[in-house]
């Protein structure tokens, strides 16, 4: 299992891009008039989320997992295209860039511009998979000029975007429209089945991509459950049994699921931290990250301490829960699943909805 690493992560880098794909946790401080800039992320919010991960390696390795780590990124990086600037992201949400299909490594299109190189640093650990057997594919690099990204999810629901499209400062190619974006974790694999939240035309041609390039896998449209990622509404635990954010995600799964014991996140009394001594700190991720836990095997599950009352619901349905802290999963848009990519797992391609 990869691991990521957030040596250098010293500002988001609020663009368009940026801003469309967080926007429905960031809207209220791009009301405020955040946005088109670097916001400096505190260096002391960095080091305590890397005693975090450092937390998460020892956890892991002591369940028997072989833990491997991206190449650190040397320094922080400014990136260019002919059409725009970014300040690099290192590579922390592992799960975004990379999916494993069965025996195949897919490397996805990203939404934002800022981790466009992000993959090169889990590049020496992708040629040896390659080296090995594995087989080894990537989505058409997007260009992310203006007008590459599709906001219909907003629309559809009556949300004005204009104040993250606003920011725009990159040209467009004229003729290019609508491009292939998409990130990993808007898959949920379940064996020879993986269901794809598509909630846009860009999502749309990555759907397509993926059904062509892998005709032995099951591929199924789960229609716009989020704006992009789902490891924050659902987790599958084991066969029969997932974590589900509410019941008002049911319809979206395949009817085989639907049928599923779905454990519901209990409420929290733990409180949001106070970062106003820090000055302009952004939440990109929602309240639900929590929810976004880490599946070992069947009985195994790596749930943040700061979630107790979901910890107890666990156990009580006889899961060995791992309790691993993570302070500023808010921060760093990520909970144990976003930081991790499980590359090699016992088993085999197993047929669970049929």
């Amino acid at each position: 299992m990869v691991v990521g690493r957030a040596e250098h992560y010293t500002a988001h880098d609020v663009d368009t891009s940026w801003s469309l794909f967080y926007f429905e946790n960031v809207a209220p401080v791009l009301a405020d008039g955040g946005g088109g800039e670097l916001l400096p992320i505190p260096a002391r919010l960095v080091d305590e989320l890397n005693e975090d991960i450092a937390g998460l390696v020892e956890a892991l390795t002591g369940c028997g997992v072989r833990v491997l780590r991206p190449a650190p990124p040397g320094k922080e990086v400014d990136i260019a295209s002919p059409l725009w600037t970014a300040r690099a992201t290192p590579p922390l949400n592992v799960r975004d860039q990379t999916i494993v299909l069965g025996d195949t490594i897919v490397e996805t299109a990203p939404h934002i511009r800022a981790r466009i190189f992000e993959n090169d640093l889990l590049k020496p650990l992708l040629y040896r998979y390659y080296a090995a057997g594995s087989n080894w594919l990537s989505m058409p690099r997007p260009a992310l000029g203006a007008g590459s990204l599709d906001a219909a999810y907003f629309h559809r629901r009556g949300i004005d975007v204009s104040r993250a499209t606003g920011l725009e400062t990159a040209p467009g190619i004229d003729g290019l429209g609508l491009e292939m974006v998409f990130d990993g974790a808007q898959c949920l694999r379940l064996g020879r089945d993986v269901l794809v939240n598509v909630a846009n035309h860009n999502h749309e041609l990555a759907l397509r991509w993926l059904t062509h390039n892998l005709p032995k896998l099951r591929f199924h449209r789960l229609d716009a459950m989020a704006d992009n990622h789902i490891d924050s509404i659902v987790v599958v635990l084991r066969p029969g049994l997932m974590l589900l954010r509410s019941p008002q995600y049911l319809p979206f799964l395949p009817k085989t699921m639907q049928s599923w014991e779905a454990i519901y996140p209990p409420p929290t009394v733990e409180p949001e931290p106070d970062y106003r001594d820090f000055g302009f700190v952004v939440p990109t991720a929602s309240r639900y990250i929590d929810i976004n836990v880490l599946s070992i095997d069947e009985t195994t599950v790596v749930v943040n301490t700061h979630y107790p009352e979901l910890i107890q619901l666990l156990e009580q349905r006889g899961l060995t829960v791992v309790p691993v802290r993570h302070r500023h999963r808010r921060l760093f848009g990520g909970g144990f699943h976003c930081f991790t990519l499980d590359t090699v797992r016992d088993g085999g391609c197993e047929d669970y909805l049929s």
